[in-house]
């Protein structure tokens, strides 16, 4: 961001909001920053007292948060209206009362109580003798005209409408077209001044004059034939006087009020005179292309008028078409479109053709100009000459494939021919639809291709095209899309199977083709498409089930096979449609909560859906169908002493990635290693683990769920209390709320599940956690964060292996809910946090986590953020 200095801020405080809210890391927290500041201005303006520079500050701050804060959020300024109509009122400089006005524009309801005191303010300021603040006045009028404004200020607003600044002059006569929008007496009053002010030497109150007369012909105030009498001699003399630059604008304003007349002859010989002499630059070619649209509206008029007008009218543009300036070129275009054919074309036999061949073959070559514009204005322009003209090109294309013409590696090569086929079929969508098949099947290329090539250009045209046509041409086209998908012989390339696929989820409730057709026709698709197609057509047959009393088995069928060869990705997508195609209620819950019926837009709820499902799941996972969650440690996994929780995690892992421990040969004198992560959870029922002799139990493989319930296990205890274990006593810990809990052990503390030599009995007060929210307070000047691709318990393992002290808090569970609470300690407790981080995960919907991390431990830190990054 610029310094403060050249940032244009009204103030420091402005310029640290701005500089805030451009670095927030997303729309959310935005909108929060923004939310908050207005809060502390309403606190502040409301309960202290400001001088006006401090309100004009604060209204300022007011009016970029409004305006800068997100869509579909709503800030309330109400509370502010009062303060911006005291500045509006007592404002020392015309700018402070600017503020307080623009304040009341942007903010102020139609019917709010302070209109009143708006509309008074505002006469006072008419009443005035400085003409920066009636123009101010007059501005804010313009803008936001109350409905009470006309009764108390019609009066002075008449006199103003000959006051000696044009500036005045000008904003009174718009400002009375204004508040003639919802009373069309007023203009009643001014008509005789309006039309006077057509003679003002001023253009810019010629050109407001000029405005109002057209409303008041529309409201029967003026005759067309009072007011064509006055345009014509206005028109004739700004284009004696287009010498003076600072008058030219004027006449394309004149000219386009002359369209709306039925030109005389009179004005036709002007007209021809502005075409055939007027000067080239600004405003030169706008004012030539307002004369051709004047003859465009009365072709008739000019045919019985000047039937050699042609000719001259061509002479006037012709220079335009061997121009390098582009804009030249669609000026020609434009101008020449507005012409009748048999004015130019030689298509009347009685009036010859005007062009010469070689300025017809360069229109010709203007089909393959590089601007879509030019080519759609030429073929537009072929179309109305002959149509035999555009049908044969188009021929062409076809014949040749569309690939063999020399823009063929462009961007827009497909744009091009389809470009044609919208503007030859006009209204017709049957046939349109048609020639897209045929076009799409010559250049798609086969559908077991490796790497099938879909063509972007192609998908948004067509999808677009179709989208913004009207309804007649929209359901001829889509009878037969539709219909061609349901063809049992059907094969379709990548391109058509994408346009097929997104009208079927868009236009589905309109299909004159039944749904399970539909969906047959684009199962019969996925064992030869690529795995991008294969996801766009599993998407769709997913919306089609939602309108299906029940799927075909054997369009279950080809999914399920399908999902036996697939990757992972598409083995999802197959899992996804076999559980909802039966439930189509799910399905249609779905929809409701699709923000549209397109395809994005449903995949979109589709994964909103899944996402809920998980973190509804989530904190309530059993250890006895979750080996992930079992891998996470002992009862103090969770922080709870309640047998119905367990921690948050994904989904199970598969049998070949769980962590297993192998037996263990006998204990030998070795120095004490680091702890494992202990975590904290809750006591599960004894009889979830088989009964075992107590010799086996050294020799069985023992898996992580295995050492999460081992706490519990009576044969562990008496395993401890065998006189064939040399293995001291492990500690005991009593816990106040859970008596039975000292005779207990936790393996999952430990080095390994026996110890080599006696531990230090460790007093209770000792063993107390420390509080979660107050450490990653005291840690606030130490922080990392970043996102990691791997899962949430994927992390959590890697952090285990750290062979540090780790205490885990679910997501559901305060502080900062949603997010999954670790803190990793030392064996041994150190002064200041020493060896101490502190980790929030926040798990998202791709199997993804944002991580955050607090340690002022450099070499602690340097290792956990090393993890993350390499996952």
């Amino acid at each position: 961001m610029e310094p403060f200095s050249s940032s244009g801020a009204m103030s420091r405080a402005h310029y640290a909001l701005v500089r805030k809210v451009e670095m927030a890391t997303s729309i959310h927290s935005a909108d929060a920053l923004l939310q908050t500041e207005v809060e502390a201005i309403q606190s502040r303006i409301v309960y202290s007292s400001l001088n006006l520079k401090q309100v004009k500050e604060s209204l300022i701050i007011l009016l970029y948060c409004s305006m800068t804060v997100s869509s579909g959020t709503s800030i309330d300024l109400e509370f502010a209206l009062p303060y911006a109509l005291s500045l509006a009122e007592a404002g020392p400089t015309v700018q402070d009362k600017r503020i307080g006005y623009l304040f009341c524009a942007e903010i102020m309801p139609k019917h709010h109580e302070l209109q009143l005191m708006l509309v008074n303010t505002l006469r006072k300021d008419l009443e005035r003798h400085e003409i920066p603040r009636i123009c101010l006045a007059l501005d804010s009028l313009l803008h936001f005209p109350p409905e009470d404004a006309a009764p108390a200020i019609q009066g002075r607003l008449y006199e103003l409408l000959s006051h000696p600044s044009p500036h005045i002059r000008k904003r009174a006569i718009l400002v009375h077209g204004e508040l003639a929008r919802s009373n069309n007496g007023i203009l009643k009053s001014i008509v005789q001044k309006t039309i006077k002010r057509l003679d003002d030497h001023d253009p810019t109150v010629v050109s407001a004059a000029l405005t109002v007369c057209e409303e008041m012909i529309t409201a029967n105030l003026i005759s067309t034939e009072q007011f064509h009498t006055l345009l014509t001699k206005l028109l004739q003399q700004y284009w004696q006087s287009r010498r003076d630059v600072s008058k030219r604008w004027l006449l394309t304003k004149l000219l386009r009020a002359m369209k709306l007349l039925k030109p005389s002859k009179e004005d036709y010989s002007i007209i021809l005179e502005i075409v055939q002499k007027a000067w080239t630059g600004p405003y030169g070619n706008a004012v030539k292309y307002r004369c051709f649209l004047i003859v465009a509206a009365n072709p008739d008029t000019l045919l019985s008028t000047y039937p050699e007008s042609g000719s001259k009218f061509i002479q006037g543009i012709r220079q335009f078409l061997t121009s390098q300036d582009v804009n030249d070129v669609y000026t020609f275009l434009c101008c020449l479109e507005c012409l009748e054919p048999r004015l130019w074309a030689g298509t009347s036999p009685k009036i010859p053709a005007v062009l010469d061949g070689w300025e017809v073959e360069r229109i010709m070559h203007l089909l393959e100009s590089p601007d879509s514009i030019i080519r759609k204005k030429t073929i537009r322009i072929l179309l109305r000459v002959d149509r035999a003209i555009v049908e044969t090109y188009f021929k062409q294309m076809a014949s040749n494939g569309f690939t063999a013409l020399p823009w063929n590696q462009s961007s827009d090569a497909l744009r091009r021919p389809l470009e044609i086929m919208e503007l030859l079929n006009g209204e017709d969508g049957e046939n349109y639809a048609q020639q897209v098949v045929q076009m799409l099947e010559s250049v798609d290329g086969d559908l077991s291709h490796d790497k099938p090539k879909i063509h972007q250009e192609a998908v948004e045209e067509i999808l677009t095209y179709i989208r913004n046509a009207p309804v007649d041409f929209r359901s001829g086209c889509l009878g037969v899309l539709f219909t061609v998908l349901g063809q049992e012989q059907s094969q379709f390339g990548p391109t058509l199977l994408t346009i097929l696929s997104a009208l079927v989820c868009e236009y589905l409730e309109t299909s004159p083709v039944p749904p399970i057709d539909l969906q047959r026709g684009l199962s019969r698709m996925l064992v030869r498409s690529s795995a991008g197609i294969q996801d766009v057509c599993l998407l769709t047959m997913l919306r089609v089930a939602a309108n299906c009393d029940e799927v075909p088995t054997d369009v279950i069928a080809t999914v399920r096979k399908l999902q036996e060869s697939g990757g992972r990705h598409i083995r999802r997508r197959c899992e996804q449609f076999t559980s909802l195609a039966v439930s189509a209620s799910t399905l249609r819950s779905i929809l409701a909560q699709a923000k549209s019926s397109s395809l994005p837009d449903f995949l979109v709820a589709l994964e909103a859906h899944y996402a809920t499902q998980r973190q509804t799941r989530s904190p309530k996972l059993s250890s006895a169908n979750s080996p992930r969650l079992s891998s996470l440690g002992s009862p103090k996994l969770s922080g709870l002493s309640s047998p119905d929780e367990r921690p948050s995690s994904r989904a199970s892992q598969s049998g070949s990635k769980q962590l297993r421990y192998a037996a263990y040969d006998a204990p030998k004198p070795t120095p004490r290693l680091r702890r494992l992560s202990s975590g904290s959870s809750t006591s599960t029922s004894h009889s979830d683990i088989p009964h075992r002799g107590s010799e086996d139990v050294l020799a069985r493989t023992l898996t992580p769920g295995d050492l999460a319930l081992a706490s519990g296990n009576t044969e562990l205890r008496e395993l401890g209390k065998s006189p064939r274990n040399t293995t001291p006593l492990l500690p005991v810990v009593r816990v106040a709320d859970e008596p039975d809990l000292a005779s207990r052990v936790d393996l999952i503390t430990l080095d390994s599940p026996f110890i080599s030599e006696p531990p230090l009995m460790t007093s209770i007060s000792s063993l107390i956690e420390p509080d979660f929210e107050k450490v990653w307070d005291e840690l606030a000047n130490a922080n990392a964060r970043g996102w990691c691709e791997s899962p949430i318990d994927v992390m959590v393992r890697k952090l285990q292996g750290m062979q540090r002290q780790m205490r885990v808090t679910p997501a559901d569970q305060p502080p900062y809910q949603g997010d999954l609470k670790i803190m990793i300690s030392p064996s041994i407790p150190q002064d200041g946090y020493t060896g101490v981080a502190l980790l929030r995960l926040r798990e998202s919907e791709d199997d993804s986590c944002l991580w955050h991390l607090r340690c002022k431990d450099e070499i602690l830190r340097t290792s956990i953020k090393s993890l993350f990054s390499g996952s």
